[in-house]
């Protein structure tokens, strides 16, 4: 996408030079001649701009070899099997257009009084707002294409993009999973081969109908419409992925009209089974799911409503309550979540890895729904590994930390020291960086990356003043740290490395809280990462058999840090952010004992755990525009397409109600995944978003 990016200010920059130079332009393709905007997209960028090199020489005299250039990239581009190398090809190519067309608007562009395009870049937040505008164009290509949208569709910014994707792809012959649904489509538009599939596949079985898009549900058609011997297994209620294009309701209907519900000679010409024995959870569960399902069709559907049969447990099954309880805030939910999942286990009716706790995602923007119950996990030693998301433990802030305490522990920790470089130290740029990295050896030895940094401090014909200052504090800071074992606490150390350096760092591209981190710069213990790595402390004082003899002997939270102690933390600190990521296993040090609770508890998304099931399962962060997640409203290209396409304009009118029926999806999916406890913790108070 950041090359079907770049592909479009290329063609801008051709348009423009081809104007410059008196050329011609081609003639308007069809739809732009209906009054529709044109794309920006060229298809035939190349021999466009070989034109235009050779009027530019004749003009202005500019010259470059291109046609050897050229010759060299179609050689090289036979070599190159990986798309990484073609790309980079490609982009070579993008500089020598962009060096002609710096050229030809300083001779000519300047004095006609034309737009600078390299200053006034195709604004394409204005299709697609938010601070991650790459990823809402991917969106909006992934949907576009799997609901079989033609990009002529689409306005001029949207079409664009969507045409410039997929020139970029043909380009060095690719095609994504939807190109090859709507290949598979086209090419059973040939009677010939349709009936030669039919013939060799006559019965066709579909599972999972529910997450089927657009263009799936086009291929049953085409190889069963007329046939009916097809047999599709789905659960409506459990559709949750219409972010990725799945169109449930429509298949449903469709599916409805031409296979069941139709008649030949009078009778109908399929049959529907439902199962409703559910042998998975309780009957308190079940009885729950089966009031959450009603809400996952429309009331007024009367062809669907009859596919929401209740379910029912078995016989045998014990009733055990729902537990729903409501928390102050995030704080106190994680603490009632985490002592519950430690009744548990102190019970020992099942293991770890047999309960899960399930969020409605793992991100809102920088903020992490489950980083509270991380930290209150790790605080009562309890494993855990996430799924479908990153812990807090692998956020940038925590990497960094975590680096530092690495380097006070072991300056020769090059890994650590390249890091703490690159992020940290003031003043010191790509260019600082590579020159301190150069110092290499001296007469004797290899030099640490750390003693490279030392010497460049003061070396005044290497770096700048205020390169050699930013990494004078740094070291300095680093070894008053070093000085200070055997006088402050470990805690003191760390709520100091926080105020220092982890508070001033971003996390991603969202701004934190302020008076969050004003608060934690006082000394309180606001900041949840920094909460975090006290509990990380105070876990490892409650398992002496990961300290030393000396270590353990001295550990506590009043007693002075040694540097055994700062090690150990080191350690513990690098073996659960590894173990969080895990699958499902913690990981343990080859000396270690045995973790007292076996397994890990799951953290993951409901996404994650369609089709999972657990002993126990905890729904967290209940609350309005979290779970269920708020309707965010429809996007501008939508909008604009509504305008000239009544049926996008229905669809627009009814996308608030279809949102808040896979919210209520979503629901029933998180509430079976448990077997025998299900808790639900509903927030009193929006919490305040921080990593």
């Amino acid at each position: 996408m950041y090359l079907a990016k770049d592909q479009l200010e290329d063609c801008r920059r051709l348009v423009q030079c081809e104007y410059m130079l008196n050329i011609p332009p081609p003639p308007l393709p069809q739809d732009a001649q209906s009054g529709l905007e044109p794309s920006i997209y060229i298809h035939d960028t190349e021999s466009r701009w070989n034109e235009v090199l050779l009027m530019a020489k004749k003009t202005t005299g500019f010259s470059i070899d291109w046609q050897k250039i050229t010759e060299e990239e179609e050689k090289e581009s036979v070599k190159k099997s990986k798309f990484t190398e073609r790309a980079k090809a490609k982009i070579q190519h993008m500089s020598l257009t962009h060096a002609l067309y710096q050229h030809l608007h300083s001779a000519i562009g300047q004095g006609r009084g034309l737009v600078d395009l390299d200053e006034n870049q195709l604004d394409l937040g204005l299709a697609f707002p938010g601070k991650d505008m790459v990823q809402q164009m991917m969106s909006f290509v992934y949907r576009s294409k799997s609901k079989g949208y033609n990009p002529a569709q689409f306005p001029q910014i949207e079409r664009s993009v969507l045409e410039a994707y997929n020139g970029t792809l043909r380009r060095f012959g690719l095609v994504d999973f939807d190109d090859l649904l709507d290949m598979a489509n086209q090419l059973l538009d040939n009677a010939e081969v349709l009936q030669e599939i039919r013939n060799e596949f006559p019965y066709l079985l579909v599972d999972e109908f529910q997450d089927f898009n657009r263009l799936q549900t086009q291929l049953v058609l085409k190889l069963q419409v007329g046939v009916g011997r097809v047999t599709a297994v789905g659960d409506l209620k459990q559709s949750i992925f219409e972010f990725r294009g799945a169109t449930c309701e429509e298949n449903y209907h469709i599916f409805l009209e031409q296979f069941i519900d139709a008649q030949v000679e009078g009778r109908a010409l399929g049959a529907m089974e439902t199962l409703t024995t559910n042998y998975r959870s309780h009957k308190s569960i079940v009885d729950l799911s089966n009031i959450v399902a009603l809400d996952t069709v429309d009331e007024k559907d009367t062809q669907l409503r009859r596919l929401l049969t209740p379910s029912t447990a078995l016989d045998t099954a014990p009733v055990v309550p729902v537990t729903v309880w409501n928390t102050r805030d995030i704080r106190d939910e994680a603490a009632t979540i985490s002592s519950r999942i430690k009744a548990i286990l102190d019970k020992g009716d099942c293991l770890a890895s047999d309960i899960a706790v399930i969020s409605r995602c793992l991100n809102f923007g920088s903020y992490k729904p489950t980083g509270a119950i991380e930290t209150e996990l790790l605080r009562k030693g309890i494993p855990f590994v996430v799924r479908g998301g990153h812990s807090a433990l692998k956020s940038k802030r925590m990497q960094l930390f975590m680096a530092l305490v690495r380097i006070i522990a072991n300056p020769d920790d090059d890994i650590a020291a390249e890091y703490c470089l690159d992020e940290l130290v003031q003043n010191i740029g790509p260019v600082n960086s590579k020159k301190i990295r150069g110092l290499g050896k001296d007469k004797v030895r290899q030099l640490s990356l750390f003693e490279q940094m030392t010497h460049a401090s003061t070396n005044t014909s290497l770096l700048t003043k205020s390169a050699r200052t930013g990494l004078q504090a740094f070291l300095g800071d680093v070894e008053k740290w070093q000085q200070l074992m055997g006088d402050k606490t470990l805690e003191w150390i760390i709520k100091d490395i926080f105020a220092q350096y982890i508070l001033k760092v971003e996390e991603g591209d969202e701004d934190k809280d302020k008076d969050v981190e004003t608060s934690a710069k006082k000394g309180d213990i606001e900041d949840p990462l920094l909460d975090m790595v006290l509990a990380i402390l105070d876990s490892l004082y409650q398992t002496p058999e990961l300290l030393s003899a000396t270590a353990s002997a001295e550990a506590g939270n009043d007693s002075p840090c040694t540097m055994e102690l700062l090690q150990a933390y080191s350690s513990h600190l690098c073996l659960l952010s590894t173990a969080a990521e895990d699958k499902g296993k913690l990981k343990t040090a080859k000396d270690q004992k045995p973790a007292k609770y076996e397994g890990a508890v799951v953290i993951t998304t409901v996404h994650q755990a369609k089709g999972l099931e657990w002993q126990h399962v905890f729904l967290n962060h209940f609350i309005e525009n979290m779970f269920p997640m708020g309707y965010r409203g429809v996007s501008k290209a939508d909008k604009l397409r509504a305008m000239t396409d009544p049926v996008v304009g229905i669809q627009i009118a009814r996308a608030s109600a279809l949102h808040y029926r896979e919210e209520s999806r979503l629901g029933y999916v998180a509430i079976t995944r448990a077997k025998v406890g299900l808790y639900i913790s509903v927030l009193d108070t929006y919490p305040v978003f921080w990593m």
